[in-house]
């Protein structure tokens, strides 16, 4: 089994701090191998429900869809 950050990329093997870890178990191979399967079958992908509703949030916060001087913007671009 090969686990780690090393990507297998030039960058990986000659400039960046990579870590490869290489395991030869059979046993904790299946192990590994059953966990990362189940991730991804669990794995929510795209935004999921609870990063939209914290972006909607901000954008509130934040005043999403104000002009420069805080009067709202109509859909063609121009102040209202």
């Amino acid at each position: 089994m090969i686990t780690g950050s090393f990507n297998w990329s030039p960058s990986a093997a000659h400039t960046n701090d990579e870590t490869l870890l290489v395991i030869h178990s059979p046993q904790l191979a299946k192990h590994f191998t059953r966990e990362m399967d189940r991730l991804w079958d669990t794995a929510e992908l795209g935004i999921t429900l609870h990063i939209q509703r914290n972006l909607d949030h901000q954008k509130i916060r934040c005043g999403a869809g104000l002009g420069w001087r805080g009067t709202k913007r109509s859909a063609r671009g121009g102040e209202r």
